[in-house]
């Protein structure tokens, strides 16, 4: 797993709306520890990743480290898909299945 995504931890929280104490208590962690996730001075484990996108609504971190590609890569797709109307669609059959 390529651990230059830490950039975009913050990114999904402050997209959320989160400060990293609302975070910690989100991820049961203490707030030093996100903290060093975001700055990647230390790699979370695969459960806590996972939460931390299901809190945070990045299915494109997630999606990046799922298929070992870059995130800004998955981001840009997702944001291009999203301004096309495509995602709406998708997450709508999602929903049905």
């Amino acid at each position: 797993m390529d651990f230059a995504t830490h950039k975009f931890f913050k990114k999904a929280r402050k997209r959320k709306g989160f400060n990293q104490e609302e975070m910690a208590f989100e991820m049961g962690v203490p707030q030093s520890t996100v903290s060093r996730w975001e700055t990647g001075k230390l790699h979370p484990r695969a459960d806590d990743l996972i939460k931390w996108c299901q809190k945070t609504d990045a299915q494109d971190l997630l999606m990046a480290v799922t298929l070992n590609v870059d995130v800004t890569v998955v981001a840009d797709l997702m944001s291009n898909l999203m301004q096309s109307g495509i995602m709406g669609a998708i997450y709508t059959l999602g929903g049905l299945l």
